[in-house]
């Protein structure tokens, strides 16, 4: 997605004026870029409504205490196994069917659409009428052959089928197997009541009504668990699955909130490492003259050093903390801060760097 910067240059070269309160963010801006499209493409009748999905937290995030604490004391969590796949909104609005995902595309700024390459999943919903299914959309099988290629991995495989024209789409899944499916897990309306403010506990019973009345074989629920969560999310992880998602009975659906009664967690390694280094902020995000991404570093038996993560995500004040100014104003990286030990957490591994995705400071040591 474009930077702030770009997409206000963008709005100032169309003569749009954008009125926004508080910190600037992206969002005023994509909103009226993505009206400006629709109408100069579609000038005629509304704009269809979008929803944007409610974002997971990450349990990474949780201080030990809180962890402990929804792992063994709190009632009110249930765990789901988390899929592979491609998040979805499944919507059903005047007899069609429409599925789309969390991204906004960077030509006309409205939500990826993928019914064209899923016909499979837009059947068999008659009586369903004003109905907004939340999902995954996830591969069956263990490999795909794209003919130009082998996706040995689910996500992968969905997102060649997903990212490729309706034809394309068409002949990868021509085989029942290779088909994805629509794992449900959460409804925002129901045959056209707004369902979003009612807990998640009631939400999951209006959710195994829809998926019941529907006639669609690649439709299916996703299982809840709410005794032994911690074994569950054990075995899911012994099996070879991604992980979990934990979440609060009695909280409501927030579209487009990142939030923090929806946790996912996945496998998670936690090292003692270093400071080591840093990148300036990014130009357009609006700490450029600050330090933006922090690295991490492990020191090995034989005294070389060997990068472990690069952590970003930090909080105005800390990023004023750690930065020092240099000439011309350039961000430096404060002395204080140089070799500072920490724990640093993050899912696993990529292969080509040796780093570990998604890392997070778990806490300072020094």
């Amino acid at each position: 997605m474009r930077t702030l910067a770009e997409l206000q240059r963008e709005c100032t070269d169309l003569g749009i004026t954008v009125v926004t309160q508080g910190r600037a963010s992206k969002e005023p801006y994509i909103a009226v870029l993505g009206d400006h499209h629709w109408r100069r493409d579609h000038p005629v009748g509304p704009i269809p409504p979008q929803i944007t999905p409610m974002l997971l937290g990450n349990w990474s995030d949780l201080n030990l205490d809180e962890a402990e604490r929804i792992e063994h004391d709190e009632p009110g969590w249930i765990v789901q196994p988390k899929f592979d796949g491609v998040r979805a909104l499944l919507q059903v609005e005047g007899g069609k069917v429409c599925l789309t995902n969390r991204c906004v595309s960077e030509v006309n700024y409205r939500l990826g659409e993928f019914q064209d390459n899923l016909p499979h999943l837009t059947t068999g919903y008659s009586g369903l009428d004003g109905t907004i299914l939340d999902g995954e959309l996830v591969f069956p099988g263990p490999s795909l052959d794209t003919g130009r290629t082998i996706a040995r991995h689910p996500l992968q495989a969905a997102t060649a089928i997903l990212s490729t024209s309706p034809e394309q789409a068409l002949r990868l899944q021509a085989r029942q197997e290779n088909r994805l499916g629509f794992h449900a897990f959460d409804i925002l309306k129901f045959r056209g009541d707004n369902v979003t403010s009612l807990p998640l506990r009631d939400r999951l019973d209006l959710l195994v009504e829809a998926v019941a009345a529907a006639d669609n074989p690649y439709l299916e629920l996703v299982p809840n668990f709410t005794i032994g969560r911690l074994a569950v999310h054990g075995r899911i992880l012994d099996t070879g699955g991604e992980g979990t998602v934990w979440k609060r009975l009695d909280q409501p659906y927030e579209p487009g909130r990142r939030v923090g009664h929806w946790l996912k967690r996945k496998r998670e390694t936690t090292v003692e490492a270093f400071l080591s280094g840093f990148k300036p902020g990014t130009p357009g995000r609006g700490h450029e003259h600050q330090v933006g991404a922090v690295e991490f570093s492990l020191r090995e038996a034989n005294g070389s050093i060997r990068p472990i993560a690069w952590v970003s995500g930090w909080s105005d004040h800390d990023r004023r903390a750690m930065t020092s100014p240099g000439p011309g104003g350039t961000p430096r990286l404060s002395p204080a801060y140089l070799n500072l030990r920490a724990l640093v957490t993050g899912q696993d591994e990529a292969a080509r760097s040796g780093r570990l995705r998604h890392a997070r400071l778990r806490r300072w040591l020094d």
